[in-house]
């Protein structure tokens, strides 16, 4: 059999279909901290988007119906730690509206924003505002990518992690993050989810960094205040600089959601 007749055959044509794979993957895997992770973010975002609009239409239609609105706009620390919004279903309080804002429904539109370049698909946990000016500064390199509707870091710990060891943890997979540490990430919270166990990969699960503090005593009521305040004017800046380069109208002024957690 010569080597045309080879390839033609199912023999040759799931060599050729093994090899192409791998030359795929491994081209993927070599440039995936460039550009590989945005284009695979796009792809399956836009894919995972497309799998879950129905749902999200029918609980939009619902929250529309039953509170007045179905979404809402939250500002957390992007990439660079400059802010980003991010969207969520709005928070209802009682019926139909509090059983679509508990995780996962509340964060299927995160997918949107994973499409539009604002998310990752798997990044450190998104942290509001507030949470980034209390955050001690040796932990900025979880900055360093974008942050991710599931948690990467979060993949190493059988339990939910305090504070301090996701920000460790953030910063550690900002520096060495890679596309087979990213398909593990999904594959453990896939099976969490089919297991039914609680521990929550959408989401850090909790008030907020600069709550906790609070509840804690860590920080005094003024401290928190400032902190906010802080949060705020960054806020005002980031948006007075966005006018100075031309933004688009509707993103520069979301007032009054500046500091919503998520």
């Amino acid at each position: 059999m010569g080597f045309s007749e080879f390839m033609a055959s199912p023999a040759g044509i799931a060599v050729f279909s093994v090899v192409a794979a791998a030359i795929v993957i491994f081209f993927f895997a070599v440039n995936y901290r460039y550009f590989a992770k945005n284009v695979l973010d796009f792809i399956f975002g836009l894919i995972a988007l497309i799998i879950v609009s129905p749902c999200i239409g029918v609980c939009a239609a619902v929250l529309k119906k039953k509170c007045g609105r179905a979404f809402t706009k939250v500002w957390v620390k992007g990439k660079g730690g400059s802010p980003v919004q991010v969207h969520l279903f709005e928070g209802g309080q009682s019926g139909d509206c509090g059983a679509i804002t508990r995780a996962p429904l509340k964060y299927l539109p995160l997918f949107a924003d994973v499409v539009a370049g604002r998310l990752s698909l798997v990044g450190p946990v998104p942290l509001s505002l507030v949470d980034g000016v209390l955050m001690p500064q040796q932990y900025d390199g979880r900055f360093a990518v974008r942050p991710g509707i599931l948690s990467g870091a979060h993949a190493r710990f059988a339990e939910r992690p305090g504070y301090e060891e996701m920000f460790v943890a953030d910063a550690a997979y900002a520096q060495k993050h890679g596309l087979f540490s990213d398909i593990a990430a999904v594959f453990v919270w896939l099976f969490r989810l089919l297991r039914g166990e609680g521990y929550p990969l959408l989401a850090s699960g909790r008030d907020g960094y600069a709550k906790s503090l609070l509840a804690d005593g860590a920080i005094l009521p003024e401290q928190y205040e400032e902190a906010c305040i802080a949060a705020e004017e960054e806020l005002v800046e980031f948006r007075r600089s966005k006018m100075r380069v031309g933004y688009p109208e509707g993103e520069r002024a979301q007032d009054g959601e500046g500091q919503k957690e998520q």
